[in-house]
């Protein structure tokens, strides 16, 4: 029952690390950021088109003028998502700055910041199915599991398929020639997945190491029992 109800945050939580950039503001603050367009082709891949599978409802926008008291004028959006059924809405809230004053008074107008609200509102809605969670649950700051949700966005190669066949032909050879003639056959998409998923290499490379060794022992015992 529980992954039913965990289907889609469970699809949409992992973040390819290639669509993110990192970013500070003042105080100190420092994060990760998901690119828009991105977020939209997650959403896309798992809903369907937007419009279809999913989409937006219409905006509301608040303009707040604090030009006396810091000299900036803000924009907040509200915005409806949905999903499946255009019922089915949650909502997200987002800012920015319209107008900031310089240090000598003059003002420094981002004709750009409605927009920036509206992404900001819209891509804090779609948290709430889960998309990008593993940024907003601190995973990105593990080291380890940036490489493995690294792993798993990497392009998926034909020739993984023939590395798992190496993998498997290798741990039953009975001879070095075996060996040396699977190496031959499969050099050509070891390298090529490895240029991609070294890790994948890694773990090839160490199975080929652990069974030329086991057969070289195998050897030197039957040498010494005769």
């Amino acid at each position: 029952m529980s992954e039913l109800k965990l289907r889609h945050w469970n699809a949409l939580k992992a973040t390819d690390p290639k669509h993110t950039k990192s970013f500070s503001r003042s105080g100190g603050f420092k994060g990760t950021a998901l690119k828009p367009i991105w977020i939209i082709e997650q959403m896309t891949k798992h809903f369907g088109p937007v419009g279809e599978g999913w989409g937006m409802n219409e905006p509301t926008f608040q303009v707040v003028d604090l030009t006396k008291d810091t000299g900036r004028v803000m924009v907040y959006c509200w915005v409806g998502c949905w999903h499946t059924d255009r019922d089915n809405v949650f909502f997200g809230v987002g800012g920015d700055t319209v107008q900031d004053q310089f240090r000598d008074g003059r003002m420094a107008p981002d004709d750009e910041a409605f927009k920036k609200a509206y992404t900001d509102a819209v891509n804090n809605a779609l948290k709430f199915v889960g998309v990008g969670a593993d940024i907003h649950m601190g995973q990105f700051e593990d080291s380890k599991y940036l490489k493995e949700v690294a792993e798993q966005f990497a392009p998926h190669l034909p020739e993984e398929a023939e590395l798992a066949e190496f993998i498997q032909a290798v741990s039953i050879a009975q001879t070095e020639d075996d060996l040396k003639s699977l190496l031959d056959r499969y050099k050509d998409a070891i390298n090529k997945v490895g240029t991609v998923k070294p890790a994948e290499k890694a773990r090839a490379v160490q199975t080929y190491q652990a069974r030329a060794k086991a057969i070289r022992d195998a050897i030197v015992q039957t040498g010494d029992a005769e």
